[in-house]
Formats: structure tokens, C-alpha cells, sequence
């Protein structure tokens, strides 16, 4: 139940301690200030293997305050070739984190990995000294630079050597084939060097066009990369069944919390869809629908905010160049309001002596923006005064509230007098303080 700003302000004035200016200003949507490396940086690993810690990043506000619900893409930087980010792309959490794990690449020395809040020009960096813990060295045999549809199995096996420092093949070692960019799979996803030193495994592409890449991995020894093209058609239009739409998060409060809302613009071969137009809306109303700030980048993404100030399902709809049409739904939620005071419903009336007050008197718990929060059970009390004076009365003044509400239907007075008033107060929340009635008579 809303009530008028009069009444909002009128309470105001009453617990002027429970409910000050600054706390009736609904807090400002969050925009992403800055990204910093938080956890996970100058980290040292054997080639090939994991980083102990995980790369973790802080998303923050102009005023320091963590954002949620941003993603944050991990990707891998200066002489990390062949190494493996999981995931590549995170959402921030409640305390403005998000994070990936790290498998380090084949060379040796300093690596790095870059961390950029999608759709914003806001980067962290994170960087490793990549050590080889053996004399061993892992070499490309066969199988690099080949082609086939995707989705399809490559015509040759891929197979690597591992060797010593005389040039012998070493047996008995495990290889793992890790897909790098682009999908697919290998198998079997782990091998182990045959007597001369051979490994292999075959793979199937992914469903992106293009340039694919599977690294071969012995840990502390180095990776291998290879490579292969996937050929498909439908490239270069917008394909509704491959590309995609999120909220991040997909839940939010009303009035103070925002979803992020990514779509990922894919052609009919899987393949990332530069140049195209992203036109988004959303059902329902009271909403805040900030637009992409331009067309899909090399990532085929293109990304805007949702807020709002009224709860419900919102159904966000997003148009890419006129033609393909995705959808995705948000649900924007009350948070549990704040009390903050009293205010009286239905105010006392000019009574005869004797009479109970008509129609009955109620009084209601609400929030800093004059709803009724729906508390039952809280103890409202009030007195009858005059002249300053306390007055007896007949009726209960004593009653609990329903779904917020405490209605006193039996209140009556024996003496007439002029300009009567009621105070009423919860003996049991003094933080509600009291709110007084307006004036009114009790006639012979």
C-alpha cells in the first residue's frame, strides 16, 4: 500500500531518528570503475602445469564499493601461448570477485594473462615465472595444420615425441590433449609415450569456423600446439540457434540492483560475429534499459544493463541487425523492507461521550518510503490526552498487528472535551518510536 508524500513526510518528521534524509535515497546503480588483480599474481609453476592459486580479480565502483554480476574475460597474454584458462569468462559475485584457473604454457620464463570486464575498457594483468623442471623436451610429430568440416574428425591422428637430451625416445610418460580455442574434443584425452617416445590423439573439431588450437601437455616438461582450420558454411549471418543471450545476474532487487544482460552474436558456423546490431527491450515497466554502446566486437559481443524500480518478470528481447530474435527472462524481486515508524490508517472522528469511536481506528507499521511492511504480531499500544493530561478510556488499547495493521474497534470516552488526540506506540520496537492522531472531539 503506497501513501501519499505528504504522509511519507509527516512520519518523517514524527521519527525523524529512524528514517533521516539520507535514508530514504535509494542507492545508485552500480557501473564498474575499476578491475584489479586481488589473488593470484607473480605466481611461479612448472611449464604445463597449474598455478597453485587461482588468478582472482576485484570489480569495483567509483566509490570502492565490489560490483556483482559482471563478467570478466580471462585470456591468455605474452609468452603464455599453449597454456589453458578455466574458465575464460567469469561473472563477479556478491564481494565483486570473480576468478579461472591457470595452466601455464611451453616456454619458459615470464608468462601473463590479461583480465578485461567485457563490453568496458577496464584490464588487469596477471603474470607467472613458467619454470622446466626437466631435461626432457616434447616435440610436434605429426598432425599440425590440417583441415575439415566442422564438427568433424581430422583426417590424420595428432601425434608429438617425447625426448631426452641425446635425442632418445622416452617412454611411459602421460600426455594430455587439452582443446585450447574453438570447441571439440580430443581422444582419448590422455596418452602415454610409446617405447620410441610417441604419443597421439585424434581430434574432432568444434563448431566455430575458422582457426582451432588443441595444446599437447606433459606437466614441468612444455606443451606442444597444434593447429587446424574448420570449414563450414553460413558464415557471416547472425545464426539465431547458435547465438546467445544471459543475465548476469539473473535475479536482482528492485530499485537498487542491476543485471547485466551479454549477447554473444554467432554465424551459422559457430563462429563469432563481428559488425552486428544489438537492439535490446524489455517487458513490463519502471525499467532503466541501457542500450549496447555500439556493435559486437572480434568476440561477437555486445552487452547493455537492466534495472528497475517494480518488481516481477521481466522478459529482455534482443534484436540482432533487424532479422534474429533471442529472449531471456530476469526476475526483479522485493527485498525484505526496513520498519521505521507508525502511521495511523483511519484516524480517530468526533465521537458523543460514551460511543465508540467510529469507524475504528487502525494503525499500520511502515518503511522509510510509506508502505506498509506486513509484520504480524507486534504489540501496538496507544493513550488518550488532552491539555496534556492523560485521559481514561474504555475499549482495549492494546492490540497486535495483521499483515502489518493493529485496528482498535472499541475505544470510547466519558468526558466531552475539544481537541482529544491519540499517541500510539509499540512498547516492544521503540526504534518505531510514537506518531500522534489528529485532533478531535468527544460532544455531550
Amino acid at each position: 500500500m503506497r501513501f501519499v508524500r505528504a504522509l511519507a513526510l509527516s512520519l518523517c518528521v514524527s521519527v525523524s531518528a529512524a528514517c533521516g534524509g539520507e535514508d530514504l535515497i535509494l542507492p545508485d546503480v552500480q557501473t564498474p570503475a575499476e578491475i584489479r588483480a586481488a589473488v593470484g599474481d607473480e605466481q611461479a609453476g612448472s611449464v604445463g602445469t597449474e598455478l597453485s592459486d587461482p588468478l582472482v580479480v576485484l570489480v569495483v565502483d567509483d566509490e570502492e564499493n565490489p560490483v556483482p554480476g559482471v563478467q570478466v574475460a580471462f585470456t591468455l597474454g605474452a609468452g603464455a601461448e599453449g597454456g589453458t584458462l578455466t574458465p575464460d569468462t567469469a561473472v563477479t559475485d556478491a564481494a565483486g570477485e570473480a576468478s579461472s584457473r591457470w595452466i601455464l604454457g611451453g616456454a619458459e620464463g615470464r608468462q601473463e594473462v590479461d583480465a578485461e570486464v567485457v563490453g568496458m575498457a577496464l584490464s588487469a594483468q596477471f603474470s607467472a615465472d613458467a619454470q622446466r623442471t626437466s631435461t626432457l623436451t616434447l616435440e610436434l610429430a605429426s598432425g599440425d595444420g590440417q583441415s575439415a568440416e566442422v564438427g568433424t574428425e581430422l583426417p590424420e591422428p595428432l601425434v608429438v615425441r617425447l625426448v631426452d637430451d641425446e635425442g632418445e625416445g622416452v617412454a611411459g610418460r602421460p600426455v594430455a590433449w587439452v582443446v585450447g580455442a574453438g570447441g571439440g574434443s580430443a581422444s582419448p584425452e590422455t596418452s602415454v609415450t610409446d617405447e620410441a617416445g610417441f604419443a597421439g590423439s585424434r581430434w574432432t573439431l568444434g563448431p566455430a569456423a575458422g582457426e582451432q588450437l588443441l595444446n599437447a601437455v606433459i606437466s614441468g616438461v612444455g606443451v606442444v600446439s597444434f593447429t587446424a582450420t574448420a570449414i563450414g558454411d553460413g558464415a557471416g549471418e547472425p545464426s539465431a540457434d547458435l547465438s546467445t543471450i544471459t543475465a548476469s545476474p539473473n535475479s536482482f532487487d528492485a530499485g537498487s540492483g542491476q543485471s547485466i544482460i551479454t549477447v554473444t552474436v554467432r554465424d551459422g558456423t559457430g563462429a563469432p560475429l563481428a559488425g552486428a546490431r544489438v537492439e535490446l527491450s524489455a517487458s513490463g515497466n519502471d525499467n532503466q534499459l541501457v542500450q549496447p554502446s555500439g556493435e559486437t566486437g572480434a568476440d561477437g559481443i555486445a552487452t547493455g544493463t537492466l534495472s528497475s524500480d517494480r518488481s516481477g518478470t521481466r522478459v529482455i528481447t534482443a534484436v540482432v541487425n533487424g532479422e534474429v530474435t533471442l529472449s531471456q527472462t530476469v526476475e526483479v524481486t522485493v527485498r525484505d523492507p526496513e520498519p521505521v515508524g507508525l502511521v495511523f490508517l483511519v484516524q480517530p472522528s468526533d465521537t458523543d461521550d460514551g460511543d465508540e469511536i467510529s469507524p475504528a481506528i487502525e494503525i499500520a507499521i511502515v518503511d522509510a518510503r510509506g508502505d506498509v511492511v506486513r509484520l504480524s504480531g507486534v504489540e501496538i499500544e496507544v493513550e488518550f490526552f488532552v491539555d496534556g493530561r492523560d485521559h481514561r478510556f474504555e475499549g482495549d488499547g492494546t492490540r497486535e498487528t495483521e499483515n502489518g495493521v493493529a485496528v482498535f474497534d472499541d475505544l470510547s470516552l466519558d468526558h466531552d472535551h475539544d481537541d482529544y488526540r491519540l499517541r500510539a506506540f509499540a512498547p516492544d520496537r521503540p526504534e518505531l518510536g510514537s506518531v500522534l492522531s489528529v485532533p478531535f472531539d468527544i460532544e455531550e
